[in-house]
């Protein structure tokens, strides 16, 4: 699923919050892809959204909806029925496999080389070879 950077309407008030939004918004996506799909009569496989925040995660398989995710009830809802209905996946990855640090955080040399390799991203002063 293709994102982007926009501002952001509300304030989370923690990193799961933010997160959540962020696999609510990406589930809304799949969700309007799935039904294009579907209407165009192409089949598809159970899309899997993968998410780096374990508490967001947890929050997504947990059945109970618990007093701190309240206030983002509407989101937790809508992502916990896709997975509850089979029509979505929600994994944890680490961060260790988060290939778009290199273009998103300070890193260090040898950490930004092995990433900018898995990334494909080709110098064009040296050849037309990936680095």
């Amino acid at each position: 699923m293709l994102t982007w950077s926009k501002k952001q309407t509300v304030v989370a008030r923690s990193s799961t919050e933010a997160e959540y939004r962020s696999l609510a918004s990406d589930a809304a996506g799949i969700t309007w892809i799935q039904t294009l799909l579907a209407e165009l009569v192409v089949s598809s496989v159970v899309p899997a959204l993968y998410c780096d925040n374990q508490s967001a995660v947890a929050v997504t398989h947990n059945p109970v909806l618990q007093s701190r995710t309240k206030h983002m009830e509407i989101d937790v809802f809508f992502v916990k029925e896709k997975v509850l209905t089979q029509q979505l996946r929600v994994f944890h990855i680490p961060a260790t496999n988060q290939w778009a640090d290199a273009l998103t955080k300070p890193l260090s040399p040898s950490r930004f080389l092995f990433l900018r390799s898995k990334l494909n991203i080709v110098d064009s002063f040296c050849n037309s070879q990936p680095l």
